[in-house]
């Protein structure tokens, strides 16, 4: 994405705060980037009285793709992120208008756009560039073989003194990437070079580069997070990978092991709401209690380490909703609890997190 200088975002009918995963993530770190917000149910009003947490204040809202281009975007970034990740039907006018007017597409749904006929023919036409963040990287499916035939995944070694940490979490969508990007921010103010490993589409249209692990081959998904992984180990001291899914979540238990499995994590940081009794979307299913997530990670990092060799160091909490004096409280009492160090990385800063990897195991 950095060759994209001034994007427009699709957001239409997407902006509410409980499908606007991919609209808040680009506004609080790449709104730099952002020119306009395409939404015609709130057109006319800045992106900050409507986005939660005043994210994009000074950005407009516009009705349709007509309007956006008075602030000449040269991309459209696809806003959404639907359940099954297809291109919303009402959605594709939209895309084909934008594409018209040469404006590359940024998109994160599992929907190719490169391999829609109709799409792909209306972008050779007008020299617009398809960027299907999702793409499986088949050219990276290559098995090596023992003598025996059998193939084999390579656990490598990380670089002796690096350190290497995945966020994971009690649900899905419950702040492991802004965990991993507010890390990286207060290391970079501490003068450190930190390196952030993307593993889901929109950390990776944020950052421009990275890996969807739920675009790849289950086969090998731990193997091409350990080649992410051991990548950015060799030029960095700080690797920071951002965790996927759920131990706990019936539709998403997968992502946590293969990322605890490729990317030999020498520590974990635990992300959880104070305010979701359950897995989004799933009411009958009840979130684990802080306790028994950190029991249940710390077996399953195990699995793979010694136990104790991967800790959790500190806990990420999302504590919107509660007044600041109520969010101090329920930080301190959840610290007493577990003895570990707590924060809302968002309303509190990410130092005490930071401290605590620092002070944890290395390669």
């Amino acid at each position: 994405m950095d060759h994209l200088k001034r994007i427009a975002i699709l957001a239409d009918g997407e902006i509410t705060p409980s499908t606007a995963k991919t609209v808040t993530g680009i506004l609080r770190y790449r709104s730099d980037r952002v020119v306009t917000v395409v939404d015609r149910d709130n057109a006319g009003r800045d992106a900050g009285e409507v986005v939660t947490g005043g994210l994009g204040a000074g950005i407009p809202i516009v009705a349709d793709i007509a309007a956006a281009l008075a602030f000449q975007p040269d991309a459209v970034l696809l806003g959404t992120e639907p359940t099954g990740g297809i291109l919303p039907p009402h959605w594709r006018p939209m895309v084909l208008e934008a594409i018209g007017h040469g404006l590359d597409v940024i998109n994160g749904l599992h929907t190719m756009l490169a391999e829609d006929e109709e799409i792909s023919a209306a972008a050779e036409r007008s020299g617009a560039r398809l960027w299907d963040v999702r793409r499986e990287p088949k050219e990276r499916y290559v098995v090596e073989f023992h003598d025996d035939g059998k193939p084999v995944f390579e656990i490598q070694t990380h670089r002796p003194g690096s350190r290497t940490v995945l966020t994971v979490g009690t649900d899905c969508g419950i702040g492991k990437m802004t965990t991993m990007l507010e890390i990286e921010k207060e290391a970079l103010r501490r003068g450190l070079a930190p390196a952030f490993v993307a593993t889901g589409q929109i950390g990776t249209m944020i950052t421009g580069r990275g890996v969807s692990i739920d675009a790849i081959m289950v086969d090998y998904v731990a193997k091409i997070i350990e080649e992410e992984v051991c990548a950015a180990v060799e030029n960095s001291d700080l690797v920071l990978v951002e965790g996927q899914g759920a131990l706990n979540h019936p539709r998403g238990s997968g992502g946590p092991l293969f990322l605890m499995h490729g990317s030999r994590a020498d520590s974990l940081i635990m992300c959880h709401d104070l305010s979701r009794p359950a897995i989004k979307y799933l009411p009958d299913h009840p979130l684990p209690s802080l306790e028994r997530a950190i029991e249940m990670h710390a077996e399953g990092a195990s699995w793979v380490w010694p136990e104790g060799r991967c800790p959790i160091v500190g806990l990420s909490l999302i504590t919107a909703g509660l007044s600041d004096e109520r969010a101090r409280e329920e930080i301190a009492a959840i610290e007493a609890a577990t003895g570990l160090p707590a924060t809302d990385v968002v309303r509190y800063g990410a130092e005490k997190l930071l401290d605590a990897i620092l002070a944890g195991p290395t390669a």
